[in-house]
């Protein structure tokens, strides 16, 4: 019984010295941002002695301090590592299910939480890509969300916002008549416009939708392309190049634009020299008779 007695202590010594150890270390992965390992130990000290109340415990303070760490970032805006934390969570709520119950938290609460993350770092990346131009980039960030959470009502909401957004700036751009910038947005949004039913406005409209924004990309059109001719006849061709490419950004298809381009590329090799055979007349100038250009009337 001595024996026996001597033993319990010395199996109780180790273990608090363990749970020390592993309390420590796991402190340090949390605060690296290491939530996985730090749960990890905790739960290879659990696994050997499930019934040991300190190292249950200790388990359970571990993945609180987790959670809370979670908190924290989500609060500072730190959105990946809110994520991080939950992930790592949801991702090990099977192996303490058993423990789970004197948890403060339930694993749904983890999931809105996550979800909650995930829409917040989209609106931010939203932002950014508008304001960086990507106008594609900006709208691909709620689809994906859309596509990760169907039906859900806050990103709906969250996406026809960010359309109507789009919606808006197209229209400021076309009354500057800043046609480029007017052309890629409402191009963007004819091509996407099937994806928009069901979420409301300002992002589902009536059937009368496609219309305007076809229209609007045709004002567009000829006014990149009037622009480009009178630039052209200027004699500037490369200003006359640079319009027509932006023409050809939301208007990929434009056969004439498209020879027009080419046109003017060939002119301007020949005036510098270059032509695409590498051949120049006496003048430096190509085209019959020296004198390349449009056809007149060409548009």
């Amino acid at each position: 019984m001595v024996l026996a007695g001597l033993s319990f202590v010395a199996c109780a010594s180790t273990n608090k010295a363990a749970l020390k150890q592993t309390s420590m270390e796991s402190s340090k992965s949390v605060a690296a941002g290491d939530f996985g390992k730090a749960i990890e130990l905790h739960r290879g000290l659990y696994a050997k002695d499930p019934r040991n109340a300190r190292i249950q415990a200790g388990y359970l303070s571990e993945i609180e301090a987790v959670k809370k760490a979670g908190d924290l970032a989500r609060k500072q805006g730190s959105y990946i590592a809110a994520q991080g934390a939950y992930r790592t969570l949801i991702d090990g709520w099977d192996g303490f299910s058993a423990i789970a119950g004197k948890l403060s938290f339930r694993r749904p609460d983890l999931e809105s939480d996550l979800k909650d993350c995930r829409l917040a770092m989209c609106q931010r990346i939203f932002r950014q890509e508008l304001q960086a131009g990507h106008h594609a980039g900006a709208l691909a960030v709620y689809q994906d969300a859309a596509k990760e959470y169907p039906g859900d009502a806050s990103v709906k909401t969250m996406y026809a916002k960010g359309v109507g957004e789009l919606r808006a700036m197209g229209a400021k751009a076309l009354a500057a008549k800043e046609y480029a910038e007017a052309g890629k947005i409402n191009g963007l949004l004819l091509k996407n416009l099937a994806s928009f039913q069901g979420l409301g406005a300002p992002a589902e409209r009536d059937a009368s939708d496609r219309k305007e924004l076809t229209e609007a990309i045709r004002v567009c059109s000829a006014g990149l392309t009037n622009s480009g001719l009178a630039e052209y006849r200027k004699g500037n061709l490369e200003k006359a190049i640079a319009l027509w490419a932006d023409l050809l950004a939301f208007d990929p298809e434009n056969a004439e634009i498209k020879k027009a381009v080419e046109t003017a590329k060939a002119q301007l090799g020949q005036l510098k020299g270059t032509t695409p055979g590498g051949a120049k007349d006496g003048n430096g100038r190509g085209g019959k008779n020296g004198q390349g250009g449009l056809r007149p009337g060409y548009y």
